[in-house]
């Protein structure tokens, strides 16, 4: 159960016991055989993404990679107090990530994930993030996950660049991220949250048997890397070809968050044309008005 000061969020009595306790726990390796085994393919999964799903803020995105699902909302920059002006020059960009209580099945591993995820996006952001543009001022970027299947923080990397571009903070490029884990000798690219416990609960420090998880954020116009997060026991030329792996999922998914972008600003244009031409007309029709009654 989550720590008393955890009771208010989580909205359910203190005595009572979840039924995660009650699942009767199985051998790793039985329950490796049971997984699906697929053919290695760099592709990304059903992508669906909307910007500027939240009127209320600055910048906004919703996008669902698969069944995982992540909402940000970016608020304006604020200045900073006179004591954190002694940091530097450059402004300051605050992640706050947070878990909705049914995104996963054991909601006592909430606030690790948070913590851990939370400071993973920001090392991935500050390199994208253009902070000699806003200096003094602090960028709040807040994220919650509704939905956990695997993925959830390269998912919410990609949905922090579309949200940045629709709040119109300036970047250097517009970042991509993806997940790929191996077991056993097995890649699984965009693995689920099935497989992603699997290979995080194995701590076997006599075994040699590699495993692990690696998530790349990327920039492809720059050609640089702003974030590889790994997880396990993995040698360096797996780690290598893994990264390579992810690099190329990210030059997938890169195409699919900037179609939706023009989508968005073809809108937003079309939009604007159609108000401007109204004003005209009623310019216009304000115009023989006046004539008329002269």
């Amino acid at each position: 159960m989550p720590p008393p000061s955890q009771s208010r969020r989580f909205m359910y009595p203190e005595q009572s016991v979840p039924y995660s306790l009650y699942i009767k726990s199985e051998n790793p390796d039985v329950l490796f055989a049971k997984l699906d085994k697929p053919e290695l393919k760099l592709e990304e999964r059903p992508i669906f993404l909307k910007v500027g799903a939240l009127a209320t803020v600055k910048g906004s995105a919703y996008m669902e990679y698969g069944n995982t699902k992540v909402m940000v909302s970016i608020e304006p920059p604020r200045e900073l107090s006179k004591q954190t002006k002694k940091i530097g020059t450059l402004g300051v960009v605050m992640c706050t990530l947070k878990y909705a209580p049914f995104a996963v099945t054991d909601p006592a591993c909430i606030p690790r994930k948070e913590t851990s995820m939370a400071l993973a996006l920001k090392k991935a952001l500050e390199p994208v993030i253009c902070r000699h543009e806003f200096p003094y001022f602090q960028l709040e970027i807040k994220v919650i996950v509704l939905d956990d299947d695997g993925c959830a923080l390269s998912t919410a990397i990609n949905c922090c660049g579309a949200a940045l571009v629709d709040a119109g903070i300036a970047t250097y490029d517009l970042i991509t991220a993806s997940t790929i884990c191996k077991y056993k000798d097995v890649e699984f690219v965009n693995p689920n949250a099935l497989i992603e416990q699997l290979v995080s609960t194995i701590n076997d420090p006599e075994s040699d048997e590699e495993h692990g998880i690696v998530v790349t954020a990327s920039l492809a116009a720059v050609d640089q890397i702003t974030e590889c997060f790994q997880k396990g026991y993995l040698k360096a030329d797996t780690l290598k070809l893994l990264t390579e792996h992810t690099l190329t999922i990210n030059e997938r998914i890169l195409d699919t968050v900037r179609y939706v972008l023009y989508k968005k600003v073809q809108q937003l244009v079309e939009t604007e044309k159609v108000t401007r031409e109204l004003f005209e007309e009623a310019i216009a029709a304000s115009d023989d008005v006046e004539g008329q009654e002269s």
